[in-house]
């Protein structure tokens, strides 16, 4: 990237880990846009971007040479792509998964996600789902935690599944933003309790969190677990500020105090 406007001001926190990322990852769900969205997308806020999905059945709905050069300007940009853990489900219940990393790969996807967002499944299907996409040379992001949950993540049971999945090869584990809306962990003490812990026991690099709850969410991951959380479901609106909190503005260490000339 070039040159930055005022680099004569001084961040709390003045670098961050150059693309590809490992952590501090952002990624964004595209519903749609058109080429020059994309572009647009990627000319402005590319580098604080990393990955995108093709929200869930997107890339079966829209025109697929259009889907294709959209995800080629991605990649032109470093930020990876990957369909929707949905599209997998959907390929799940019709009987064609072996079709579906056929074309996710032909599309130029290098990622795809493993999710029981509305599918449920045995949990040594998804395992084996991890371990298909692994041995046809995707990353794989294996999500836990359905849409319109119940109940809140039991902590021991995910922890232990996100091993498995980690041991398959899958490379992070998404925590559905859903059920952490449900535990609010910045209001409720057992929430935050149970986020932590859950957190802390598959290892927060490894961790995507879908931002839930919103700004609330936002502020308390980075505030527990520092600058370089990796955030999952991110508004192309929320890019940019989300970049200002983990540079550590916004927060009483450097604005609210006084100063004068």
């Amino acid at each position: 990237m070039g040159q930055k406007g005022f680099e004569f001001i001084e961040m709390p926190i003045r670098t961050r880990a150059e693309k590809p990322r490992e952590v501090g990852l952002n990624f964004h769900g595209d519903w749609g846009k058109s080429l020059r969205e994309v572009e647009d997308l990627c000319e402005a806020l590319g580098e604080w971007l990393d990955i995108v999905k093709l929200a869930v059945l997107t890339g079966r709905l829209m025109d697929r040479d259009l889907t294709k050069r959209k995800i080629e300007v991605y990649t032109e940009n470093q930020i990876r792509v990957f369909p929707g853990g949905m599209t997998l489900e959907a390929a799940l219940v019709c009987n064609k998964v072996a079709e579906f990393f056929d074309e996710a790969e032909d599309l130029g996807c290098t990622v795809v996600e493993v999710s029981e967002s509305e599918v449920h499944m045995d949990p040594r299907t998804k395992l084996k789902l991890v371990e298909m996409g692994v041995e046809r040379g995707f990353t794989v992001v294996a999500e836990m935690g359905p849409h319109h949950p119940d109940e809140p993540f039991s902590v021991a049971d995910t922890v232990k599944r996100a091993r498995e999945f980690l041991e398959a090869g899958a490379w992070k584990i998404v925590l559905e933003g859903e059920v952490n809306a449900m535990m609010k962990p910045w209001a409720d003490s057992a929430g935050a309790d149970k986020m932590l812990t859950l957190i802390n026991g598959i290892g927060p690099e490894q961790v995507i969190t879908e931002v839930g709850g919103g700004w609330p969410f936002i502020e308390w991951m980075i505030l527990n677990f520092g600058s370089d959380v990796n955030f999952g479901n991110v508004q192309a609106d929320m890019i940019m500020p989300i970049e200002h909190v983990r540079r550590g503005l916004n927060r009483n260490t450097w604005f609210g105090k006084f100063h004068s000339l």
